[in-house]
């Protein structure tokens, strides 16, 4: 009974997005809610302090009754970057990627449910990758690198892998397995700077098609299973051009959640190939990685948490001939002090062991601390 309920939670996931939200109107068919939060934090990295947006979003939540059943709902969320701030991607330290604009789109999708059939959802949504690397990406500022799902343009849209553009998804359960399938229906592109991407200019995809499956062991285990792949032609500066196959497949395993008094523990580890950018912006040709988190809710609002991110890369020669290695080796160690459904707040801090080699040339990792406070609506 409790695993068919889980494996039911994960499959209508797509569908209910915010946690949070709040009703502004419900009658015997419709319902809207609103939800998101307001986020700020002072961001150290290397002696330099800002005050800088904390991922602010704000998402409305409709949905409609039809009949036989049916149930249609629509999803909108937009980050917000209310001060103006502004951390663009920068491959020497992918710590955030955010837009100064002040609305910038996350999420826009209208789906159909059924209990008994699935789901089937239309736009840009959570992939279906995700649902098995997602159990990591729980620290407030940094994690996710390693993972997968936020490759290419910090969102894993272009490709799929993240908050996936022009995305069809189809969602069900079956006792305590539930899974989904999705495809993007595109002809889409990202464009690089070439200030910070030397070499690579741009990337042109077509088609890309990702599957995940979720099994409930237990009311507090799942393991999970899926991948994705997609076509691309990579335009670079030297006016070369190539064509790959991006693919990414991996399994993941998680305990307990997080939001709840106890243990929580999230692993994941992929294998991908011209997926991912190394430190100088290069296609990584294959690499292994993974990520692990842990936390520990004390029940009393306190909870500390542990995340590591890490890939290995043999070596590798790019455009230029230049020989190169790239090796991840990141740790994030934080506590969130959780006030009450409204208010929050948390520190954090990242290490970064790892090294990538270029040539002669050596880069090391960055270090950085935060500290956040974030009010939920």
């Amino acid at each position: 009974m409790k695993k068919t309920l889980i494996a039911s939670t994960l499959v209508t996931l797509i569908l209910a997005p915010a946690v949070n939200a709040v009703e502004i109107y419900h009658d015997s068919k419709n319902k809207v809610t609103i939800g998101g939060y307001m986020g700020i934090r002072l961001l150290t990295t290397d002696g330099d302090t800002e005050m800088v947006n904390g991922s602010s979003r704000i998402n409305f939540n409709f949905s409609h009754k039809l009949s036989h059943g049916w149930q249609a709902n629509s999803t909108f969320e937009w980050g917000i970057n209310p001060f103006n701030t502004s951390l663009v991607f920068n491959p020497d330290s992918q710590f955030e990627s955010q837009s100064s604009d002040l609305l910038s789109s996350r999420l826009a999708f209208i789906g159909l449910s059924h209990d008994q059939y699935g789901s089937i959802s239309f736009g840009r949504q959570w992939s279906a990758y995700y649902n098995v690397v997602g159990g990591t990406d729980m620290a407030y500022v940094w994690g996710g690198e390693t993972s997968g799902a936020y490759s290419l343009d910090g969102s894993g849209g272009v490709n799929g892998t993240g908050r996936a553009d022009t995305a069809i998804q189809y969602s069900n359960s079956v006792g305590d397995l539930s899974y989904t399938v999705q495809a993007q229906i595109q002809q889409d592109d990202i464009s690089f700077n070439e200030a910070n991407f030397p070499n690579l200019g741009r990337l042109e995809y077509n088609n890309t098609y990702g599957a995940s499956a979720i099994y409930a062991l237990t009311d507090k285990l799942s393991v999970g299973i899926g991948g994705n792949f997609g076509e691309f032609e990579a335009f670079l500066n030297d006016g070369s051009k190539i064509s790959e196959d991006d693919l990414i497949y991996a399994i993941s395993a998680t305990w307990g959640t997080m939001d709840m008094p106890g243990l929580y523990l999230s692993a994941n580890i992929n294998r991908n190939e011209f997926h991912d950018l190394d430190a100088g912006g290069h296609l990584i040709p294959k690499s292994v990685a993974g990520e692990a988190f842990a936390s520990y809710n004390f029940g009393n609002g306190v909870t500390p948490y542990f995340s590591y991110n890490g890939r290995s890369t043999d070596d590798y020669v790019i455009n230029t001939g230049e020989a190169a290695k790239y090796n991840q080796q990141i740790f994030v160690l934080g506590a969130l002090y959780t006030w009450d459904d409204v208010i929050l707040m948390y520190i954090e801090g990242r290490t970064d062991t790892g090294d990538y080699t270029l040539g002669n040339t050596k880069i090391d990792g960055d270090n950085a601390a935060a500290v956040g406070l974030r009010y939920t609506f």
